[in-house]
């Protein structure tokens, strides 16, 4: 005769509600169809987009130089005129064509 202790649960595990009577993964089916079979596209699809994404912000960063900006181009102008390699009508016409 089981003991006390093992009547309930020998009870509980003998009940309908325990048996293995659904299909396997309750009715999902088997677990393994059509859905499941995109989910590896979807992940190679996901690290394909990060690491083009990577790849975009690293040749982004690269490429970025300083530019000069126009009062350095000015001052250059100016030190060229204060040392005589131009005259002021060139570098009048310079000027304006910096300026715009």
């Amino acid at each position: 005769m089981p003991s006390r202790s093992f009547a309930i649960p020998l009870a509980i595990m003998a009940s309908p509600a325990c048996a293995d009577s659904s299909p396997h993964m309750g009715d999902w089916g088997s677990g393994y169809g059509p859905g499941m079979m995109l989910v590896p596209v979807l992940w190679l699809a996901v690290l394909g987009v990060v690491i083009v994404g990577v790849t975009w912000g690293i040749l982004r960063l690269l490429a970025q130089t300083p530019h000069p900006k126009a009062s350095d181009a000015l001052r250059e102008l100016d030190l060229r005129l204060a040392r005589g390699d131009i005259t002021v009508e060139e570098h009048a016409a310079r000027r304006k064509a910096l300026l715009g």
